[in-house]
């Protein structure tokens, strides 16, 4: 106790880590928890379906609802936002996702809508969400105040050294017919200018190259096939699709196992969907409603669609496909300009993305490869290693990371902001986008690391992000957002959980060279990893409790035991131990402090892939 009088920003954390303990048991014995659902322009409503907490379900004031509000991304069908306009007693207010309404203590959030309905969460909790957000403060500034307080191990590692400073900093810093194999397809340039041409596809508006290069990937394990590009591959579905199919059938026997017949069952359901022309939602109709929608090529023309534009759509593709058929290429090439252009005049232009965004994806598609930059990437830095392991390191082997690493900056960070702004958001809601933030954060940390040996073993760290990234987005895969992840919170959840990541890869990297050379190396590695750890531990913990208050804005609760959550809870209290070196003895010895991380990361790629692929939860579009 005397140890934490001395050093009272660790107390602090300690008492922080206690109130957050207390207001979770608070909320749990005294908040009230439920569901109402309302009826637009129904009565009032005085009680709700209680599910957890003290009291009948009552509530001390009417609730009503005047209006349910669907909000729906321009020109698709795809919701943005799902809003309620209530009458909570005398008061008016708006419930959506992550816009919580509150009168009284008692608190509405958005749950669920269908046709005049509306579900909210209702929750009372004004004790217990009080307490556990002054525990998240508490931690705030306790963890701030740690890295200036005196009278601790850190402290002391810290004055040993200069490069810790630096990781420190890095903490704190984002055709005509032709044939091909005996297949009819288009020519390349021909078959490129149909990939321009605008399709509804994964709930956004989007080249046809993009369904391109999906719908390749899916069929073939590839996003090209027998030498062809996947504009071709996917026109050679669309106009020769018996042919198609029978080499499809040919190359691709009756699978053995269940699993293998699930995935072969899920490919030709896809080429059903081709073959019949429901894949290909291409015309847009504004309908009666005011509302977007595409239609297909097989759907029938609205009752109320002009006449012109019913000929327009009757018209358009069947003129393209017959002049394939008889080997009109330029007469061909003018029809999907024409189509295009219909496209452009029937949509409008505030439905379609700006010309810079559509020809920024088509960029992405044709040239951005994350493969080839992780191996490259991977490749400076094992160099680095070696380099920073060598009794004589090569000459300009500093310069040539500082290069690499200011090159891999500038591709991840520009890949990063080409998703951006091609789907115009912030790119941290799928785990290639994750995993790309997390290879720009290794690379950043590399570029501002003095010491060659940390700088490779960032880019290490760095590469196999991007490995993964690369397994995850063969294609783009860039859909629009679910409302609930509409929130800021969403940005800073991500970057600071992704940043502490990188620290926990770099410090298996370290630690498994430490095992591997031993004597001195090892010592000064495991130094540098004790370093490492107390930044690490905090980021994790504020990643943590900010995603806590996004979930309490989102769906009324701070703490659900999602599978996500749970796991990295367990991962923080899994590198919380060898934080408290001070007082376990057996953590001064590099081989422990060593092997304990090399064990240790298990559990960060388990959070990451196995609550994200494996694990049905929340997190499961992450």
């Amino acid at each position: 106790m005397r140890k934490l009088l001395n050093a009272p920003f660790t107390l602090l954390i300690h008492i922080a880590l206690a109130t957050i303990v207390a207001g979770a048991l608070v909320t749990h014995f005294f908040g009230v928890q439920g569901s109402v659902t309302l009826v637009e322009g129904g009565g009032p409503v005085y009680r709700f379906d209680r599910t957890s907490g003290p009291g009948d379900g009552s509530l001390p004031f009417a609730l009503s609802l005047q209006r349910a509000e669907v909000i729906y991304y321009p020109g698709t069908t795809t919701p943005m936002d799902f809003r309620s306009h209530l009458r909570i007693g005398d008061a008016d207010a708006t419930v959506a996702m992550n816009a919580v309404a509150e009168v009284d203590g008692w608190r509405f959030y958005q749950s669920g809508m269908g046709d005049d309905t509306s579900v909210l969460a209702v929750s009372h909790d004004p004790w217990g969400i009080g307490i556990t957000y002054t525990g998240y403060a508490l931690l705030l500034f306790g963890m701030a105040g740690f890295f200036v307080q005196r009278r601790t191990v850190w402290r002391s590692l810290l004055r040993k050294q200069a490069i810790a400073v630096v990781l420190l900093l890095f903490c704190c810093a984002h055709a005509g017919a032709s044939e091909a194999g005996g297949l009819h397809v288009m020519q390349r340039p021909l078959a490129g200018n149909f990939g321009k041409v605008y399709v509804y596809w994964n709930d956004r508006v989007c080249p046809v190259q993009t369904m391109a290069l999906d719908v390749t990937a899916k069929l073939y394990g590839s996003t090209s096939y027998r030498g062809l590009s996947a504009e071709q591959v996917l026109s050679g579905w669309l106009f020769y699709y018996d042919e198609w199919l029978r080499d499809y059938d040919a190359t691709h026997p009756a699978p053995a196992s269940e699993k293998a017949k699930k995935a072969d069952d899920e490919r030709r359901a896809l080429i059903r969907w081709i073959g019949t022309g429901s894949a290909f939602r291409i015309y847009p109709y504004h309908a009666a409603t005011g509302r977007m929608e595409w239609l297909s090529l097989s759907e029938r023309r609205p009752s109320q669609m002009p006449l012109e534009q019913w000929r327009f759509m009757l018209e358009a593709m069947p003129r393209i496909g017959n002049h394939i058929m008889q080997g009109r290429n330029v007469a061909a090439n003018e029809a999907i300009t024409a189509l295009i252009d219909g496209q452009r005049r029937y949509a409008g232009a505030d439905v379609l993305p700006s010309e810079s965004r559509f020809r920024a994806e088509l960029f992405y598609n044709r040239y951005i490869r994350l493969l080839p930059a992780a191996i490259l990437v991977l490749l400076f830095g094992a160099l680095g290693i070696c380099s920073g392991l060598s009794v004589r390191p090569r000459r300009h082997a500093g310069s040539v990371l500082v290069m690499a690493s200011a090159l891999a900056v500038l591709y991840f960070g520009g890949v990063l902001a080409l998703r951006g702004w091609i789907g115009w958001r912030l790119p941290l809601t799928n785990g290639c986008e994750t995993m790309l933030f997390m290879a720009f954060a290794a690379s950043a940390g590399s570029l501002f690391s003095r010491s060659t040996l940390i700088r490779g073993a960032l880019l290490c760290v760095g590469a196999m992000a991007a490995f993964v990234a690369a397994m995850a987005g063969k294609t783009p895969q860039i859909a629009s957002l679910m409302p609930v992840l509409a929130s800021p919170l969403l940005s800073v959840h991500v970057m600071i959980v992704m940043t502490s990541y990188v620290l926990f890869m770099l410090m298996a990297v370290l630690a498994a060279v430490g095992l591997a050379k031993g004597g001195e190396v090892s010592g000064r590695l495991a130094f540098i990893n004790a370093m490492v750890l107390v930044p690490a531990v905090f980021l994790l913990a504020g990643g943590i409790f900010i995603g806590a208050v996004w979930a309490n804005q989102s769906w009324g609760r701070y703490w659900g035991w999602d599978p996500k959550e749970t796991c990295a809870l367990v991962t923080m209290l899994i590198y919380s131990v060898p934080v408290h070196r001070a007082s376990l003895v057996a953590f001064r010895r590099p081989c422990v402090l060593h092997r304990y991380l090399l064990l240790a990361i298990i559990s960060v790629l388990f959070t990451y892939f196995g609550a994200n692929y494996l694990l049905p939860g929340l997190h499961s579009y992450a």
